[in-house]
C-alpha cells in the first residue's frame, strides 16, 4: 500500500472527485479525515470506508466560507492527530457566468471558497508539516485554470490562481521537504457535470469524460513516494483537452 500509516485530510470529500480520493487513499492504507458541509454524506462515506477497508476514517463538518471555522477545525484535528502527512484541497464550487453576467457577490463567493479557503488550509497545515519534517499538499485546480473556459470566467480565474499559488508555495517550502503540487482534472463524470453539453465532450480527444477514480489515482501518485522529486507541478488529467 502506497500510503500506509499516512494521515490525509481531504476537503470537499463528500462528493465526486473528493469522495473518490478519500476512498482511494483509504485503500492505499491512509487514515482519512474528510472535511465538508454535508453531515449525512460525510458520515456515510466514512462508514463505507471503515467497512470496506478497515481504516478508521473520520468526518468533520466545516463551512469553507468561514475563516474561523476552518481554523478551529484544523486545531481540533491537529490536537487529535499531531502528524498530518497529506492535505488535498479539493473543496470548491463552479459558478456559471461571464464578467458581464456575474454579480459581484458571486465573484467574491467563488474566490472565498476556491482560493481563500486553500490559503487558509495551507496556512494551518504548513507549521504542522514543518514540525513533522515532511508533507505533501495537493491543490485541486482544473484544466480551466490552464486554458480559457466559456461561461466560467470566475471559476477559470480561481483555478489559475490556485495553480500560481501552488508554484509559489512549492518554491518556498521545498527546502523543508514539503511538496506542493496541483492536480488539474478536465471534465469528470460527477453529479456537477450531469448537464454538460455533449458538444463539449466531442472536443475532448479521448471523446469522454474522466471517471472520478482516474483523478483519484493521480492524487495517490502525488501523495506517495512515487512522486518524491516532484513539486510545483501541474498534473493534468483531461483526456488531451489542453493539448489541442
Amino acid at each position: 500500500m502506497k500510503l500506509k500509516n499516512k494521515v490525509a485530510i481531504v476537503t470537499g470529500g463528500t462528493l465526486g472527485i473528493g469522495e473518490a480520493i478519500a476512498k482511494e487513499y483509504a485503500k492505499e492504507g491512509a487514515k482519512v479525515i474528510i472535511l465538508g458541509r454535508n453531515n449525512e454524506r460525510g458520515n456515510c462515506i466514512c462508514k463505507d470506508i471503515n467497512t470496506t477497508s478497515c481504516i478508521n476514517a473520520e468526518y468533520f463538518q466545516v463551512d469553507f466560507n468561514d475563516s474561523q471555522a476552518i481554523t478551529k477545525t484544523m486545531e481540533a484535528i491537529n490536537k487529535k492527530y499531531p502528524k498530518i502527512d497529506i492535505l488535498v484541497n479539493n473543496a470548491g464550487i463552479a459558478t456559471v457566468g461571464t464578467v458581464e453576467s456575474l454579480e459581484e457577490e458571486q465573484w467574491d463567493n467563488i474566490f472565498r471558497i476556491n482560493v481563500k479557503a486553500v490559503y487558509l488550509m495551507c496556512k494551518q497545515i504548513i507549521p504542522i508539516m514543518r514540525k513533522n519534517g515532511s508533507g505533501s499538499i495537493i491543490n485541486i485546480a482544473s484544466s480551466a485554470g490552464i486554458v480559457g473556459a466559456w461561461g466560467l470566467h470566475a471559476y477559470s480565474a480561481t483555478k489559475g490562481a490556485v495553480i500560481q499559488l501552488t508554484k509559489s508555495m512549492a518554491a518556498e517550502y521545498a527546502k523543508e521537504n514539503i511538496r506542493v503540487n496541483a492536480l488539474c482534472p478536465g471534465a469528470t463524470a460527477t453529479p456537477l457535470m450531469d448537464n454538460i453539453d455533449q458538444e463539449f465532450i466531442k472536443m475532448i480527444p479521448m471523446k469522454r469524460m474522466a471517471k472520478p477514480i482516474e483523478i483519484a489515482k493521480g492524487a495517490v501518485f502525488l501523495a506517495s513516494e512515487d512522486s518524491s522529486f516532484i513539486t510545483g507541478s501541474n498534473l493534468v488529467i483531461d483526456g488531451g483537452f489542453t493539448a489541442i
